[in-house]
C-alpha cells in the first residue's frame, strides 16, 4: 500500500514539474518578446521562481544538447523523459 502512494506521489510530483517546464517556457517567451517586463517587480519573481525550480532539470540536459540557432530544446526533452516516467508508473500502478 505505501508502495502505491509512493509512485501516485512521484506521478503526481512528474506531472507538477511538466506544468513548472510549461510555465517557465511561456515565461521566458514573453520576456523574450517584450510582452512582459521582466524589471516589474512581480514578472521578476514569477521568473525567477520558475528558473530555480526548472533549471535543475534543463542544466544536465543543456549540457548534452546546446540550443540550436537559438532554440533550446531542453524543455522539450524534459517533459518527454517525465512523459515516460509517468506511463511507466501508470504500467506499475495497473499491474499491482
Amino acid at each position: 500500500m505505501i508502495f502505491l502512494h509512493t509512485l501516485m506521489f512521484i506521478q503526481w510530483i512528474a506531472g507538477l514539474v511538466v506544468w513548472l517546464l510549461i510555465f517557465n517556457v511561456i515565461t521566458e517567451w514573453l520576456i523574450h518578446f517584450r510582452i512582459l517586463n521582466s524589471s516589474q517587480y512581480i514578472v521578476s519573481i514569477i521568473a525567477d521562481f520558475l528558473f530555480k525550480m526548472t533549471n535543475p532539470i534543463l542544466k544536465p540536459i543543456r549540457r548534452y544538447i546546446p540550443s540550436y540557432s537559438g532554440l533550446d530544446f531542453s524543455p522539450l526533452i524534459a517533459i518527454f523523459v517525465l512523459f515516460i516516467i509517468k506511463d511507466l508508473i501508470n504500467i506499475l500502478i495497473m499491474n499491482i
